[in-house]
């Protein structure tokens, strides 16, 4: 996602949905995240959609609770350093892969 397409969709959603919080955008995401699961699942061509869902409100949330473009691609950076230096355990029942304490 570009600059522009971040700022865009994050001044989209606070003029379309003013009520809208970091929070409820989350609780949102949740519904979003099943959908996704669902077309997973069922191999549905349009899954990018649901993909692109996701990711509206994710930022969006984001976005709402005070992060910039910047903030975010720097946070992400600093996270995957952490990730890449950590140990990680075996895959559960559901494919899930948590890193060891």
């Amino acid at each position: 996602m570009t600059k522009e397409q971040f700022n865009e969709i994050c001044s989209w959603q606070n003029s379309t949905f003013r009520e809208s919080t970091s929070i409820s955008k989350i609780f949102h995401l949740q519904e979003e995240t099943k959908e996704l699961i669902e077309d997973l699942k069922n191999n549905n061509p349009d899954k990018r959609l649901e993909y692109a869902d996701c990711f509206f409100l994710l930022f969006g949330s984001a976005y709402s609770d005070g992060m910039s473009y910047e903030d975010i691609c720097n946070a992400i950076q600093e996270k995957f350093e952490i990730n890449k230096k950590r140990e990680w355990g075996k895959p559960n029942i559901n494919g899930v892969v948590n890193h060891l304490k």
